[in-house]
């Protein structure tokens, strides 16, 4: 008989300019059975090649970064990573009109940083819309 083979966990990737939050979300997310933590960036500069070296499935993105807006970021990460669920983590007031361009850019969904843990969880696990 075959044993039967566990899925890998989710690999995701934080970009975050708070070193504490970051570090919170990433024990979290370790203490997750199906997600691991692959690596944490602060620099808007470092987003795209970090996810390109760890391999990650989503991305917990944070719209402020050091050296620059998140936002500007999604559509370049879209494009050269189809296959990344980029999720917008922010601290900005929940804007429809932030959210949709977010969205329309290649997001798949908008958390705000007021949000249930739960809340972002899920959307690192469906890549579905979240307020």
């Amino acid at each position: 008989m075959r044993p039967v083979e566990q899925p890998q966990p989710l690999r995701v990737l934080i970009a975050e300019n708070h070193r504490d939050l970051s570090d919170v979300m990433s024990q979290l997310i370790d203490s997750e059975p199906d997600m691991r933590c692959v690596g944490q960036v602060a620099e808007a500069a470092d987003v795209l090649a970090a996810a390109r070296r760890t391999g990650a499935d989503a991305l917990i993105l944070d719209l402020t970064l050091q050296g620059g807006s998140g936002l500007p970021l999604i559509a370049e990460l879209a494009q050269a990573l189809p296959a990344l669920r980029i999720i917008v983590f922010s601290g900005l007031a929940f804007s429809e009109d932030v959210a949709g361009e977010a969205k329309r850019r290649g997001a798949c969904a908008f958390v705000s940083k007021g949000a249930d843990f739960d809340v972002l969880l899920k959307a690192v696990r469906c890549g579905s819309q979240a307020a």
